[in-house]
């Protein structure tokens, strides 16, 4: 989980825009398709990390937004 907040943040530095997209091929590795409560997990990893869950669809994408507070890993 580590290394994706990290290129979650990295995004965030690089494009400057304050989004960052993460598709089904960076997302299953951590919470398979099948996962319960998939979206409630993804979206707690990005508070842990100081970002905001935007956007879900499963089977495509989760876009994260940066939050005011600071980022940490």
């Amino acid at each position: 989980m580590k290394t994706l907040a990290s290129k979650i943040q990295l995004e965030f530095q690089i494009e400057g825009v304050g989004h960052c997209a993460v598709y089904e091929d960076e997302l299953q590795p951590i919470w398979p398709l099948n996962e319960q409560d998939r979206e409630a997990k993804i979206a707690q990893f990005a508070k842990e990390y100081g970002f905001h869950l935007s956007f879900y669809k499963l089977g495509l994408c989760a876009i994260f937004v940066k939050n005011p507070t600071s980022f940490r890993l």
